[in-house]
């Protein structure tokens, strides 16, 4: 039997490649390099967000944190569906949401084409760190993480414990209010470990009223129907920005160690969603005359399921050699119904779904010597997407099949030249069903130029295939037109669009240091993106649709500040910014969606023992929000305030106010819900 653990050995390894590791924040992470490294040591950019951090932000789900995390962006209307206005998914450093890669304990989940709100599904009471690698992460994880890694890491069970965490806010008006109930119970003997864990999260709807005015048209040829009775049918409804909403979520992990040398895991989690929300869509009539009415209020809802199934193992196989795989899948069931308002029509399940992912990755870990550190991995992946709304008959509901298998290779070699000169290289095989065969490389280095200074360069090749969305949606109504992925021909597309995959390559450099209290970086990096995947629009009125073609050169640049202060141990400082430019090379417009300016400053304050306090004052600066640059939104700036009071070692209370001077924001960037206040309970036994 050997006597040292797996992370023992590998921490053992990277640490000795890191000079100043004894003087800098002892972090280790595990996403940039699929191995436990200290962060200092790792040459992609990364941020770690502590449960101490997500504490402090007050924050009941994984949106709320990531809204408060500089260099990262929320873009909203991407989804094909009217409810788009209520839902976002993230972008980093520009590079477009569908390619963000979000894991859970480094496993994908189903769920839309476009993941557009599963950060409102994951409880942030179940997150022990969060890991945002930025930059092309394709060598390690394949065709969606062109952008970059999110990984959610749940609690690890260390001890036993016990905790519950209750929380209850609203707006000043007493709308979106939001109960959040949270438990998890987690223990261990000498060789078997467990967790179970169960949620709530309720929320009332937050809406603003917006005016309408009807349009009849013929359902098949979109030609204006100007003497229907339902046609320029004016009036005011409260569309819905935040939706009505109950989540419920509960999960069990178990742990055994069969010997020193392998440690076995299941995992087994379930949640069940209910949303409604009404918004301005389009509705089919029948009781007045065939039409399809357009611009009308519409009711939608949905009840949405997902079970996850996971097993994984670690084996030391001996002092040099680690493997470690594991199996899952991941199921979810969506149903929507969508029905007008001011008439009767027949409901609308065209964006009902079946997702399924099962998965195998198996990681082989070796050390070759002192100097080299060896990973290579296998990973298969079928994705299975079943769904009325890529069926190419915008009347049909019935559900069309596509499947897209994924076979990839890697290897990784982590290289330490001498005590102060390390680097990490890397390159992928992918053999995707759907897209031609790819190969990726990556190439960092870092260099340690004294115990509180390193300097870092990175270099990534980055690979996306389009997803489902982008190849075959059909969906009557996206923002002020139609949505057709590249392959429909219907109505007004006449042509089918070849669309190719994104190829990115990107570059960074970053100077780190640190000097007594005062902690700095600097990073500058350059992604030129080639065939980007953007949504363009053709026609005008009843005849405008927008559809997904490639951009043939894009060009993002950007400058990362982040600094630190410790004034005392009980009072702290951080500030961030980021610029960045981004430019369609062919049109020297700008990306949408992309803010040139960010900047957050966070202060912590322990008052007392007991009392801790903390302020986060973000700035988001413009952006365009349509392609021709002829639209761009105003900046804002919010400020949060929160504390939390230890009454002892067993409860704490805490509370505070987000957005305190109600600033608003521009509805393209998703309508903020105004001056937010919340309190909670924490217990632990």
């Amino acid at each position: 039997m050997h006597n040292k653990t797996l992370s023992t050995i590998l921490i053992g390894f990277v640490t000795a490649n890191i000079l100043q590791a004894s003087t800098l924040d002892d972090i280790t992470v595990t996403t940039a390099t699929k191995t436990e490294k200290s962060i200092n040591g790792v040459t992609a950019s990364i941020v770690v967000i502590t449960k101490e951090d997500i504490e402090k932000t007050g924050a009941s789900t994984l949106s709320t944190i990531l809204e408060k995390i500089p260099s990262i962006n929320a873009q909203y209307g991407r989804f094909p569906h009217p409810s788009a206005k209520s839902k976002a998914a993230i972008s980093l450093r520009g590079v477009g949401a569908n390619g963000t890669l979000i894991l859970i304990d480094g496993k994908r989940l189903s769920g839309e084409t476009e993941s557009p709100y599963e950060m409102t599904r994951i409880s942030a009471s179940m997150i022990e760190r969060i890991e945002i690698v930025k930059g092309s992460m394709s060598t390690l994880y394949g065709s969606d993480a062109i952008g970059g890694v999110i990984n959610i890491i749940t609690k690890k069970i260390d001890y036993n414990t016990t905790n519950i965490d209750l929380k209850y806010g609203s707006n000043k008006n007493s709308d979106a209010r939001n109960k959040n109930i949270n438990f998890n119970t987690m223990g261990k003997n000498e060789s078997i470990r467990y967790k179970i864990y169960g949620s709530i999260n309720d929320t009332s709807p937050y809406t603003v009223s917006k005016s309408y005015s009807q349009q009849a048209t013929n359902p098949t040829s979109g030609a204006d129907n100007d003497t229907h009775t339902l046609d320029n049918i004016s009036g005011k409804h409260n569309v819905t920005y935040r939706d009505e909403s109950t989540v419920k979520t509960i999960g069990t992990r178990l742990e055994k160690d069969l010997s020193d040398d392998l440690k076995v895991g299941m995992a087994l989690n379930y949640f069940i969603e209910e949303t409604q929300g009404q918004y301005i869509g389009n509705a089919k009539t029948t009781s007045e005359g065939l039409a399809l009415i357009k611009n009308t209020p519409v009711n939608s809802k949905d009840e949405n399921k997902r079970i996850d199934a996971s097993f994984d193992f670690d084996y030391i196989i001996n002092d040099d050699l680690f493997i470690d795989t594991k199996i899952y899948r991941s199921y979810y069931k969506k149903r929507n119904e969508t029905d007008p308002i001011n008439f009767n029509g027949p409901t609308n399940k065209k964006f009902s779904a079946n997702v399924t992912i099962d998965a195998l990755e198996s990681n082989l870990k070796y050390i070759v010597n002192d100097s080299n550190f060896i990973t290579t991995g296998f990973e298969y992946r079928k994705e299975k997407r079943e769904s009325g709304a890529i069926n190419p008959n915008p009347a049909s509901s019935e559900f069309i099949t596509k499947v897209v298998k994924y076979k990839s290779l890697f290897i990784q070699d982590e290289i330490e030249f001498n005590d102060t000169l390390n680097a990490t290289i890397g390159a992928r095989y992918d053999n995707i069903s759907n897209a031609k065969n790819k190969i990726t490389f990556q190439a960092g280095i870092i260099k340690n130029l004294s115990d509180n200074t390193n300097l870092r360069f990175n270099y990534a090749q980055g690979y996306r295939t389009p997803d489902i969305a982008e190849l075959y949606v059909v969906s009557p109504l996206f923002k002020d037109g139609k949505r057709f992925g590249s392959d429909v021909i219907y109505g007004p597309k006449t042509f089918a669009y070849n669309l190719k995959p994104e190829q990115s390559q990107s570059y960074e450099v970053s100077l780190y240091n640190k000097f007594n209290s005062l902690s700095s970086e600097i990073t500058l990096f350059n992604n030129k993106i080639k065939d980007k995947i953007e949504l363009v629009t053709y026609g005008s009125g009843a005849s405008k649709y927008y559809t997904s073609e490639n951009l043939a050169n894009v060009d993002i640049k950007g400058i990362e500040l982040a600094l630190g202060y410790d004034f005392s141990d009980d009072f702290d400082l951080g500030f961030n910014l980021t610029y960045l430019k981004t430019e369609n090379e062919a049109t020297s417009k700008e990306l949408t969606y992309t803010p040139n300016v960010s900047v957050s400053l966070n202060s912590n304050y322990k008052v007392t023992q007991n009392l801790s306090t903390n302020l986060m004052i973000r700035y988001i600066g413009e952006q365009y929000t349509d392609t021709l640059n002829t639209t761009k939104s105003d900046s804002y700036n919010l400020v949060d305030v929160g504390s939390s009071y230890r009454i002892n070692k067993h409860v704490q209370i805490y509370g505070g106010i987000d957005n305190i001077f109600n600033k608003q924001v521009n509805e393209d960037l998703g309508t903020n819900i105004g001056t937010y206040f919340y309190t909670g309970l924490k217990a632990t036994f």
